[in-house]
């Protein structure tokens, strides 16, 4: 196993590159300076503008920022943007619209990232996942553009009976109303490989990571919130990414969490998590030394069974389900990876190169 460089080339253009993403294996998406998002066919070495994030509406706090750090999303020939920590961003669907504005309000945005997936149902019909306020996603049909949870509420399942029994149970009482609005700030979200799930890497106030998964039917059917809680943690948006359709692994490190006996030397920890039918349920933990996996990115490669961990100091390194180090290659530093496709990402500048794992 190692790492294969299969592509590496210059950028023939004078703007910048401020975002950039692989569509396809012959494919980037990319938001240039000027604030146009365009594709880039590798092969051909050809431009295809398809908008532009500058608008002529006028908000309070600017609008799209080109300059601060944003990513791209796409599905097929549909393209979202979004500033990671502001609060716009943009969907264009050609054939269909665009650019759609996608808007959220700003409290606690700058230590939010934008909750965004993208997946089909069973119908092949492309669905968007995207965050309205802190504690507000909403689930658009791309295809006719409705808001499938617009009649949602924010009270959980259940939220009555919890009240009650914790008022019961401490002797509590106050004047306030009852039950209260969904108290969680929702993050980066993943789907499932079957697309029936979602997970929010986000946080609670403490404040602290609380990560949380949410079925999909249910989220779009159901008028209360339902939610499978992983756990919560030293605040710090850890690695987290789905293994199978009911896995999902979490970072963990055992000294920041103030673990008896832990140090800053005992090592980091992946947890496995079953995602069952009405809740989660931590399986098993493996150890991983050397590596410092809570800020790290991590992603899952099917094909050969394995964790990929792209690290801030030690670049990127390829790990059994056993916690086993397969692979580690320390210059790969501020890379992306996309496990569908098997090929890590990595812009300089104008200059681009493509790796994949190979044999």
């Amino acid at each position: 196993m190692r790492f294969i460089k299969v592509q590496d080339f210059a950028l023939n253009i004078e703007e910048s590159i401020k975002s950039t993403t692989i569509a396809s294996s012959n494919e980037l998406v990319m938001l240039t300076s000027s604030g146009t998002v365009t594709r880039y066919n590798i092969s051909e070495q050809t431009w295809e503008p398809l908008f532009s994030v500058k608008s002529s509406m006028s908000y309070s706090d600017g609008g799209f920022d080109i300059e601060a750090p944003s990513t791209i999303y796409t599905l097929d020939s549909i393209v979202v943007i979004v500033n990671d920590y502001k609060r716009h961003g943009y969907v264009h669907y050609p054939g269909k619209y665009g650019p759609l504005h996608l808007w959220r309000e700003d409290y606690h945005a700058n230590i939010s990232c934008y909750p965004i997936a993208l997946f089909k149902n069973e119908a092949d019909v492309p669905h968007l996942i995207y965050g309205e306020a802190w504690n507000h996603v909403q689930i658009m049909n791309l295809d006719t553009r409705q808001i499938l949870t617009a009649a949602k509420s924010l009270i959980e399942e259940n939220a009555e009976e919890t009240y009650l029994e914790y008022r019961e149970k401490y002797e509590s009482y106050d004047d306030s109303p009852w039950p209260t609005p969904y108290d969680y700030f929702f993050g980066k979200l993943a789907m499932a490989p079957d697309q029936k799930h979602f997970l929010s890497a986000g946080w609670v106030w403490g404040s602290y990571d609380a990560y949380a998964v949410y079925d999909v039917n249910h989220f779009i059917h159901s008028n209360r919130i339902s939610e499978k809680a992983l756990g919560g943690w030293d605040h710090c948006e850890r690695g987290a990414c789905w293994i199978d359709n009911v896995t999902v692994v979490v970072a963990y490190d055992p000294h920041a969490e103030g673990e008896e006996g832990a140090t800053k030397d005992s090592p980091q920890e992946i947890h496995f998590y079953n995602i069952t039918y009405k809740e989660s349920v931590l399986e098993r933990k493996i150890k991983i030394r050397g590596i410092d996996l809570v800020n790290a990115q991590l992603y899952f490669n099917k094909d050969i069974q394995a964790l990929i961990a792209c690290t801030n100091q030690g670049g990127v390194v390829v790990l059994s389900l056993e916690g086993e180090k397969l692979l580690q290659d320390q210059t790969m530093t501020q890379v992306a990876y996309y496990p569908n496709l098997n090929l890590f990402l990595k812009v300089e500048n104008q200059s681009i190169t493509i790796y994949q794992i190979g044999r």
